[in-house]
């Protein structure tokens, strides 16, 4: 049973939104200082061994060792910093935070391969890593979580009837999974105009007059013909599988997604003896579940020596998820620029978090940046020669995996659900906060249009602003290295 769900899982969550994992010369950098490393379980790992930083039991231990390293990371800034002065530039701090289905590998290199360009940009980053890979995460839907809890007895026990069950809902889901396969190609077919597509272009007229910054350019064409280019039949039989499987996997991602910030300690297994790091109740002050994310984090708001440092926050695909957390419980955070790249958080997530965190006293100058691909491009994401259902992770997301009970349950990194919810979440009454809203969609094209693939975000200088807003050709990393924006 357990090599029958690898060898499907294998398939089904090969095209996922991992960035590809590029074998050019990485310059030699010290990770540690630039990468944070978060297992499924919320604790750190050294990102260049892939050990924990302390293997302890001991919670004061390992309390220490985290601190000890995050340290590290507020140390390599200031001496950073400090160069840049010489310089007479002065550095801000760039959180990124990856999306699901990255592994260790792939998220640690990303660190080591981007980190010297930004710092020559004038960003120092700090890459927030998480274990989101397709395996365990479908293994631990499939062995041991049980409703959000670690239940390895349980797990073991009942396994056989969940692979049942999500067998049963892949049948169940044969005419769902059908349909869409039919609708999807009526969609961006030439000459067909659905009514998401009419409903769409009669909110999108609107937008400029309703004061947001849109960043849509020419061609808006979709991907007609090349949709037929290779169509395998197959698909018909692997988009059941797809639901089945793919959505308990995604329920396990979104686990995690919690995990990044909060140790599953904090609501399971026994109290440490000692909570000597739990305070009072004030903001940012550190709990003895917090993972070594959250203790960076809370520990940069009170360093009086960076109350002025501006930060962004990226977040790419459930990375959104991940970045509105942050916004949540760390509010004194200098953020004035929070960027979604093809964001898996809801429409709800920003209206709940985004806007009231831009109406903020603290945050009237931020700006907040949805990156989005077009709308026939997420339909029309094909792999492995058309094999599995077409469409990028947040197609599968709002159609598949996720459990959508109003509109604004949907992805906000798809362009047809952000513009045809703008007006609504982002209140009319106040137009400085909508010119502070940046939408922006990559049109179908080359390379230098701009990424075409829910992965392809990741392979741009994805931290400079002429990315963010869409502006000009738009160079890959290894074209645009060396070249300050």
């Amino acid at each position: 049973m357990k090599a029958i769900a690898a060898s499907v899982m294998s398939l089904l969550f090969a095209a996922g939104c991992a960035t590809n994992k590029n074998d050019s010369a990485i310059d030699d950098v010290n990770s540690q200082t630039n990468t944070i490393y978060i297992d499924k379980n919320g604790e750190l790992l050294n990102p260049e061994t892939g050990k924990k930083v302390s293997e302890s039991k001991d919670f004061l231990e390992v309390d220490r060792a985290e601190r000890k390293y995050i340290s590290g990371i507020i140390s390599g800034f200031k001496s950073a910093n400090e160069k840049a002065k010489g310089q007479s530039k002065t550095l801000r701090l760039t959180l990124f935070v990856h999306g699901g289905l990255n592994v260790f590998d792939g998220a640690t290199e990303r660190a080591r391969k981007f980190s010297r360009d930004m710092i020559k940009d004038g960003q120092y980053p700090v890459f927030i890593c998480w274990d989101s890979g397709p395996f365990t995460n479908y293994f631990d839907h499939l062995f041991r979580i049980r409703k959000g809890l670690s239940r390895p007895v349980l797990g073991g026990v009942s396994s056989p009837f969940v692979f049942v069950e999500d067998a049963a809902r892949s049948v169940s889901r044969i005419p769902a999974a059908t349909y869409k396969e039919i609708a999807d190609t009526v969609i961006v077919a030439k000459g067909v105009e659905t009514v998401d597509e009419r409903n769409y272009k009669l909110r999108a007229a609107e937008l400029d007059h309703q004061h947001f910054s849109v960043h849509s350019r020419e061609p808006y064409t979709g991907v007609g013909n090349a949709y037929w280019t290779v169509w395998n039949p197959v698909k018909f039989l692997t988009a059941p599988f797809l639901d089945g499987l793919g959505t308990g996997a995604w329920d396990s991602m979104l686990r995690r997604a919690d995990l990044v910030l909060t140790k599953k300690q904090a609501y399971e297994g026994e109290l440490p003896a000692s909570k000597s790091s739990d305070g009072d109740d004030k903001q940012d002050v550190p709990r003895y579940a917090d993972t070594a994310a959250t203790k960076l984090l809370a520990e940069w708001a009170r360093d009086s020596s960076l109350k002025d440092v501006k930060i962004n926050i990226i977040g790419h695909s459930m990375g959104a998820i991940v970045s509105t957390d942050i916004l949540v419980r760390h509010p004194r955070l200098n953020v004035d620029n929070i960027v979604f790249m093809g964001a898996a958080a809801r429409i709800k997530d920003v209206e709940n978090v985004i806007v009231p965190w831009m109406q903020s006293a603290n945050h009237k100058e931020a700006r907040f940046y949805n990156l989005s691909l077009d709308p026939y491009r997420e339909i029309g994401e094909n792999v492995y020669y058309d094999f599995l259902p077409r469409g990028s992770l947040l197609n599968w997301i709002d159609f598949i995996f996720g459990s959508v009970n109003s509109y604004k349950d949907r992805t906000a990194g798809s362009w047809w659900n952000i513009v045809r919810t703008a007006e609504d979440i982002f209140p009319g009454g106040d137009p400085q906060l909508r010119q502070r809203v940046h939408l922006t969609r990559f049109p179908i094209g080359g390379p230098e249009m701009g990424p075409q693939t829910h992965g392809g975000f990741g392979e741009y200088c994805f931290w400079r602003s002429s990315f963010w807003k869409n502006t000009g050709r738009q160079l890959k990393h290894p074209q645009c290295a060396g070249r300050p924006e």
